[in-house]
Formats: structure tokens, C-alpha cells, sequence
């Protein structure tokens, strides 16, 4: 009979250690604190097309010219590519975002507005056309958008600033789905995310003409993990900070940089409890991203089981790849943020 009971002890205390380990290699520990009422932004690509499934045209297949192995999860539930102009992937993406409680999305044109003949902005326009048809059905949680913008990178002249404001303003905020319904606001003005290392100084010391500059409120993201950026690769972590928070699940450009591996999860996971653990919670929090797959830095669910790059791939704390570890995580640490009930890892 002992010996019976000295083996069931042993099984549950091996059953606990498992399960610990599954769930970040360490103790639970729950706290309880104010709920938080932050914004919640992601960033999202508004580049991806698939106009002919063997062309390596980045207009008319992005996937292919930039070499993106990602298969997607698409409305039918199977996995594969697609084009970011099609309505019904939009508004699948729409629904999926409203679920995970997101309320803005930060449409990526940093490559500058009308690059390539203008394909990415002809597809953001549709997701802000979109926005509006979703915002106006009463039952549907409302989602918003602003742009991010980057010909400052290649032109090194704030002047690129004022030039890409003035687009945005005609194109977007002086149409039917740029009121502030539709469009995110902040300080009572449409949020402008401006990305390019050195991008605020260049713009604070500009002494040429601000007019549709100053329309925008204009927030900035780089490279440098600065605290007060709404991105991009924070490659020395999440940075606290009273306006905004980024969290990303890990980062690699593929292009040289040192990337920023997602271990699993590991690396996610503790940014988030940084910002969940923080004394004093932000305005708004921002996810790097939704669907930048070229960066691998996207949560929606994706199959990587074909990637030729091993750190690539998505595998879980059981070593085997998972399709929707990062969007599951995300929509747990959002409800956990917002209800104040966390859930924190003791290693």
C-alpha cells in the first residue's frame, strides 16, 4: 500500500513539473492589479500580392519575389497565400482582430506611399474602405486605422515628411472613411507613425513649411529599442514607457542583422510580463505585428513547416510546430492586461 501511494506521489509531482515546464519552464504565479484601459495597436501589411501564383513580380506576387515561405491562414481555414486586396481576406482579418480586442491598426507604407507603381497604397486604401463598411454595422467591434510612413529612410530630408503628409490627407482623411470613426486619433489629431532612424530630429530642426505635417499628430519608430516608439525591431526588448508599449514575438530581417529569436515563445512571453508587471501601464500598446511575415514578426496564424530556415519556424514549448501559439498567447496576455488578472512565469 505504501509503496502504491510513494508512486502516485511521484506521478503528480512529475505531472506538475510537466506541466510548469509547458507553460514557460517555471512556477505560476497569479497576481491581481487594476485592470488596464490601454488602446490596443498592431501593426499590419497592406503589401502582399498574388495576382499570378508563378510570377516572381513583387506587384503581382509579393510572396515569391520576397522569397516569404509563410502559408497563411486563409477564411476557409486552410493555409496558403494571399492578396491583400481581396475584401474577403480583409474583413476575415477584420473579424480575427475584433475577436483578439484590437482597436487600431497601423497600416505599413513605410516603403514610401507610392512605391512600385503605387500597389501598396491601392491595397491600404482598400483596407481603410473596408474599415469604414466595418465600423458601420452596429454589432461589430469598431477597429480603426492609421498609416506609418518611410520615404525619410531612403531621402534623408524631412521634406519627404511633409510630401507624404499631404497624400495622406487627400487620399485618406479628406474621404468618407477619414473622419475619426474611421481613423485613429490621438492628442485630436490622426495618428502619423513616421519610420526611419533619426526621423524626429530630422523633423524638429526641418524649417520648410508643416502645413499637412501639422494635421497629424506624428509619433515615430526606428530601429534603436527607444523607449516612446510605436516600433520596430526592439531587439534589446519591450521598453516601458507612459504613451506606448511595443511587444513583438521576435524579429529577423533576413538581411544581415542579428535577429531576434522567438525561443520558443520564451522571448514573447516575457515581454509581455515586463509590461504586465510595470508599475504603471500605458496608453497604448502596440503588437509588432500582425502579418509582417518578410520580418517575422507576425501572430496571426501561419503554417511553418516548409521554412528552409529553421529559426524561422514556429516551434512550441514542446518542440513541435504550432500553427496559433502566437495568436492564442497574444488574445491571453490582452485579456490578462485588461482584466488585470495575471498570469506570470517563475523560472
Amino acid at each position: 500500500m505504501k509503496r502504491r501511494v510513494v508512486f502516485i506521489l511521484i506521478v503528480l509531482i512529475l505531472v506538475l513539473t510537466t506541466a510548469c515546464n509547458r507553460n514557460g519552464g517555471g512556477n505560476v504565479k497569479y497576481i491581481e492589479r487594476e485592470p488596464a484601459d490601454c488602446d490596443i495597436g498592431i501593426w499590419y501589411s497592406v503589401w502582399y500580392a498574388y495576382l499570378d501564383e508563378m510570377s516572381n513580380s513583387v506587384q503581382r506576387n509579393t510572396w515569391n519575389a520576397w522569397d516569404i515561405q509563410y502559408d497563411v491562414l486563409l477564411p476557409d481555414g486552410t493555409y496558403g497565400k494571399y492578396d491583400s486586396l481581396d475584401e474577403d481576406i480583409i474583413f476575415f482579418h477584420l473579424e480575427q482582430m475584433a475577436d483578439l480586442g484590437i482597436d487600431f491598426v497601423i497600416m505599413d507604407q513605410t516603403n514610401h506611399i507610392d512605391v512600385e507603381n503605387g500597389y501598396i497604397n491601392e491595397r491600404a486604401l482598400k483596407f481603410a474602405q473596408c474599415i469604414k463598411e466595418w465600423n458601420d454595422i452596429p454589432e461589430n467591434r469598431p477597429i480603426k486605422y492609421c498609416s506609418a510612413i518611410g520615404a525619410i529612410q531612403w531621402s534623408n530630408n524631412a521634406a519627404s515628411i511633409e510630401q507624404e503628409a499631404k497624400i495622406l490627407w487627400d487620399r485618406y482623411c479628406m474621404q468618407e472613411f477619414g473622419t475619426s470613426d474611421y481613423h485613429y486619433y490621438l492628442d485630436d489629431k490622426p495618428l502619423l507613425i513616421v519610420y526611419g532612424d533619426g526621423g524626429e530630429e530630422l523633423w524638429n530642426n526641418y524649417d520648410g513649411k508643416k502645413t499637412y505635417g501639422e494635421m497629424f499628430t506624428i509619433r515615430y519608430a526606428d530601429n534603436g529599442s527607444n523607449p516612446g516608439r510605436y516600433g520596430w525591431a526592439f531587439d534589446k526588448g519591450t521598453q516601458l514607457h507612459e504613451e506606448v508599449v511595443v511587444v513583438m514575438p521576435g524579429w529577423n530581417n533576413r538581411k544581415g542583422a542579428p535577429p531576434v529569436m522567438r525561443n520558443q515563445g520564451k522571448w514573447y512571453r516575457e515581454q509581455w510580463e515586463k509590461l504586465l508587471m510595470a508599475e504603471k501601464k500605458p496608453e497604448i500598446v502596440v503588437i509588432n505585428s500582425f502579418n509582417e511575415y518578410a520580418e517575422n514578426t507576425a501572430i496571426f496564424p501561419a503554417d511553418t513547416s516548409k521554412m528552409t530556415n529553421e529559426i524561422e519556424k514556429w516551434i512550441d514549448e514542446n518542440g513541435e510546430i504550432s500553427t496559433t501559439m502566437y495568436w492564442k498567447m497574444t488574445k491571453d496576455y490582452i485579456e490578462q492586461l485588461r482584466s488585470g488578472k495575471y498570469k506570470v512565469f517563475e523560472n
